[in-house]
């Protein structure tokens, strides 16, 4: 065969593999998304690491009357950061909710934002460390921050970037 001929069959078959493999990717990511969407629908089972290094399980929840608040940050993040300072000032939208605020920054980092942001003086509201990334594996790639509500292990709403408490409590 000449030079020619080889091309010719050679580069519509890369395209027909390139394009094989695409449509596999997109497929294999959509469908993993799905599977998360569905997961999530119900409060998923996570072990966590409070501040006091001892585990933390969602499990305790699935059967709570209470709005239950899964907030995912970043203690370096301006909005997360002001949620927090909201949450001082709108205590009494609270006081009927618990607040799991989860990070999977360093322990010493997020020791120092729940110090220094005050907020075991926060009542329902828990600090957990997820260095083990076991969060992002059950809820996918999320946005920072993001918030996940819950009551009696269903979910209620989802959202992420900045909100208002208001918007996250109501029922």
């Amino acid at each position: 065969m000449n030079r020619r001929k080889i091309i010719l069959l050679t580069v519509p078959a890369i395209l027909l593999l390139l394009a094989s493999f695409l449509g596999y990717k997109i497929w294999s990511t959509t469908e993993a998304k799905e599977k998360i969407v569905a997961a999530t629908q119900y409060l998923p089972s996570v072990q966590l690491r409070k501040m006091d290094g001892s585990i933390f399980n969602t499990d305790s929840f699935k059967t709570n009357e209470q709005l239950l608040v899964l907030n995912y940050f970043n203690p370096d993040c301006d909005h997360c950061q002001s949620m927090v300072q909201e949450m001082f000032r709108e205590q009494s939208l609270l006081k009927n909710v618990n607040w799991l605020m989860i990070t999977s920054a360093s322990f010493e980092k997020t020791k120092h934002f729940a110090d220094s942001m005050q907020l075991s003086q926060l009542p329902n509201v828990t600090v957990l460390n997820d260095t083990a990334a076991v969060f992002l594996k059950a809820f996918g790639t999320v946005t920072v921050p993001s918030f996940y509500v819950y009551k009696n292990g269903k979910l209620l709403r989802k959202h992420s970037g900045e909100c208002s408490v208001a918007y996250l409590v109501k029922e």
